[in-house]
């Protein structure tokens, strides 16, 4: 097997005069695939080749359609539209355990062993689901070979639930192994691992692709991308925007854009964001969208001030996974600050453990200088620190006014009514719809909904974790407009945000999270102009010279001559 090391320089490959493989190489081949939920289309047209011996990257911002497609191709989702191919097979029709026998492996981002089994068994329950009839005895056989293939040999007899989170990522490759499949999807596989962890996972995979017909890598951690994969797909809002080889990929300015927010609503739908958006909002242009706002140069507060919220030393695990590593983070009165990073980089996870939605492992959550570590997330809003969840969250059956009240708490009726008349008077749309329930209105009329029901507490501090996450630009920019009045008013607020350009816009000062610690922090003018920012998005070289690298330094895989990127309506990379 090559190494990254011993292929050729990607600018060596060339591109060839069609999107489609052959039939005799393509062990996967994806064709118009569409998915809607509702009115989102979360994939869209998507076209995707993994030919024979062949690692294929799939990146892209959060929400832009990666699950999805691992769903679909896996069988767990029925698609819109488009077709799902094996190996020249079509399997469009066949459920997620069809497809399994036939030939397709996935790990899970988050690994789920049966944690009373032990680690043998969890491979033997694997095996005898797959499309081999072999015995018991060759079962076992083969399940031993790969738990010394995959470095859990000494480990076979031990209880799942027992492991550390590299064994558990490893025992995910194994049962997938397991399964003896043509093609290896592996759904962020590096979420959570420190660096030395990553480094090991990467060997693994780099050895494992010999013992494969293909393997298609959805990933955040672009060390494994650059290291793994010969060639990269983006998606954005749905849509393959850019396929090529990965180290053309991740080098090219169109790709950095969608990950830095700086070409926002070059690829987004041309969604109706529904009826009333735009006048929903105190100064819209009939739906025009407003211009990004400028990044402010400087704190709103003096930075001297005792912090309305202190965080020191946040750390927090799910079971083996350890999401925050020693998190310091402070927010002053009336400040706003953006909470950046990739995918699985830890940013709800913090957004939670603040408000009080999470145990913590470690550290300390100080609001308006009284200890609130422990305390329980109503009693944490109760005392002015509210939240604003990923996802809207609003109750569908109850009307937009009975949605609104909920956020009130226990307040008196006469209370209620005059935060009412205030949320009503932010968001007018939401007035006209009071008596509507939530899931009649638009994707933005909802995220509408659930800020409004976030300031129904009075909160003197605000989370909010990805408001902007699956709506079109200009809900968007409807949103954020509304965000800055409520900056205007003296209101602290934390922006947990994927999109680099929209929380920048609004902030005073950020902090970037990579692999759950904080890698960058400054004011939100500094960060923007910062080259590590890139960085840590895409993998470039902090000076923005040459292209990315895998872990220890080695360069990032790159095609051979005979397996060119295939180029179709998206953009391609040569």
């Amino acid at each position: 097997m090559s190494t990254p090391a011993g292929m050729p320089p990607a600018a060596t490959a060339a591109p060839v005069a069609t999107g489609q493989a052959s039939p005799g190489d393509a062990v996967l081949s994806v064709r118009g695939l569409s998915k809607r939920f509702g009115g989102v289309t979360a994939l869209d047209g998507v076209d995707l080749d993994v030919t024979r011996g062949e690692v294929v990257g799939v990146i892209g911002p959060n929400g832009a359609g990666k699950s999805t497609l691992v769903g679909l191709v896996c069988g767990a989702l029925a698609p819109t539209a488009g077709t799902v191919a094996l190996g020249g097979r079509d399997v469009s029709a066949e459920g997620a355990a069809r497809r399994a026998r036939l030939g397709i492996g996935r790990t899970h981002q988050i690994p789920r062993p049966f944690a009373r089994m032990t680690v043998l068994d969890n491979l033997l329950l694997a095996a005898s689901n797959s499309g081999h009839r072999a015995g018991t005895s060759l079962r076992r056989t083969e399940c031993l070979r790969i738990l010394d293939r995959t470095g859990l040999a000494d480990h076979a007899d031990t209880l799942a639930g027992g492991l550390t989170l590299l064994r558990r990522k490893r025992l995910e490759l194994a049962r997938a192994m397991a399964l003896s499949p043509r093609l290896l999807m592996l759904d962020e596989i590096g979420a959570g691992l420190v660096e030395s962890e990553t480094a090991e996972l990467i060997d693994l995979i780099l050895d494992l692709r010999t013992e494969v017909d293909g393997m298609l890598v959805i990933e955040h951690v672009m060390d494994v991308i650059t290291a793994c994969c010969d060639r990269t797909a983006v998606l954005d809002f749905g849509k393959l925007i850019a396929l090529g080889p990965t180290r053309a990929v991740l080098a090219d300015p169109t790709v950095a854009a969608v990950y830095l927010g700086t070409a926002a609503g070059e690829h987004a739908p041309a969604a109706d964001p529904g009826p009333g958006l735009a006048a929903g909002i105190p100064g819209s242009d009939s739906g025009k969208g407003a211009p990004p706002l400028a990044p402010r140069t400087a704190p709103a507060t003096a930075t001297s001030a005792e912090p309305l919220l202190d965080v020191r030393g946040l750390t927090v695990d799910y079971g083996g996974l350890r999401a925050l590593r020693e998190v310091d983070l402070v927010v002053h009165p009336g400040e706003t600050v953006a909470l950046l990073g990739a995918n699985g980089a830890g940013k709800t996870t913090f957004a939670r453990a603040v408000a009080g939605a999470l145990p913590l492992s470690g550290g300390t959550v100080r609001f308006a200088g009284t200890d609130v570590t422990g305390w329980r997330a109503d009693r944490v809003t109760a005392a002015g620190l509210a939240q604003c969840l990923e996802g809207r969250r609003i109750f569908g059956t109850l009307s937009v006014e009975e949605n609104l009240v909920l956020g009130a708490g226990d307040a008196s009726a006469a209370e209620r009514s005059r935060r009412l008349e205030q949320v009503y008077d932010v968001f007018p749309i939401l007035a006209d719809r009071r008596n509507q329930s939530g899931t009649a209105m638009s994707g933005g009329q909802q995220q509408m909904l659930a800020v409004g029901r976030a300031l129904m507490s009075e909160p003197r501090l605000v989370v909010f974790d990805e408001i902007s996450l699956g709506l079109a630009p200009i809900a968007v920019d409807r949103l954020y407009e509304a965000l800055d009045t409520l900056r205007s008013s003296g209101v602290a607020m934390v922006l947990v945000e994927q999109n680099i350009a929209r929380g920048l816009s609004l902030a005073d000062r950020a902090y970037v999270l990579a692999q759950g610690r904080i890698a960058l922090q400054g004011n939100a003018a500094d960060v923007a102009k910062d080259p590590a920012l890139a960085a840590l998005y895409v993998g470039e070289s902090a000076d923005g010279r040459g292209g990315p690298t895998g872990p220890r330094g080695i360069p990032a895989a790159s095609p051979s001559h005979d397996r060119p990127a295939h180029p179709t309506h998206r953009k391609e990379l040569p």
